[in-house]
């Protein structure tokens, strides 16, 4: 009941994917953080031998969302940051140029209810939710469940607060 994107583990259907004029996420690691080991298969040139392939989603939004005794704890947006010039178009992460953001977030309605789906679904206490939204289908998708994220500034008082609240 977690909406994410189709992925599989067999190459020939990535290949089928790219037939269909989709873009393929080739994961090389399943344990990565960065966007390590990711690349992103727009043709069959680019296609490549990996454990774990995904259907690529076009997104307008992407969003952390802290999850932690079932509860929404903080909402982040990746944006485009201003000091970086030359901004990966597909992997939105710190080293392609997006910063995480907590100002004028405006959150899909299914942001929250995904992200506490999610980490209930892998039976975890907490979780940091990537997500994306797709505008065409006003739909958000659950791309991966971050149990070891960095935790930096307010994030960590959030965190810290939340534990207290169960203690």
């Amino acid at each position: 009941g977690v909406a994410h994107p189709e992925f599989t583990t067999n190459r020939a259907q990535a290949e089928g994917w790219i037939e269909n004029g989709d873009m393929v996420v080739c994961r090389q690691l399943l344990t990565a953080h960065s966007g390590r080991g990711i690349v992103v298969a727009q043709g069959w040139d680019d296609l490549i031998d990996a454990p774990l392939y995904t259907k690529y989603i076009r997104k307008k939004k992407e969003f952390r969302v802290h999850v932690f005794n079932n509860q929404v704890i903080d909402v982040q947006e990746k944006r485009r940051s201003s000091a970086v010039d030359d901004h990966h178009p597909y992997i939105r992460n710190h080293s392609n140029g997006y910063v995480f953001c907590r100002g004028d977030i405006v959150e899909p309605d299914d942001l929250r209810g995904l992200a506490t789906s999610a980490v209930r679904s892998l039976g975890l206490d907490f979780g940091a939710v990537d997500i994306v939204w797709n505008e065409a289908q006003n739909k958000c998708f659950a791309l991966e469940v971050n149990t070891a994220c960095g935790l930096e500034g307010s994030t960590v008082d959030k965190y810290v607060q939340a534990i207290k609240e169960i203690v």
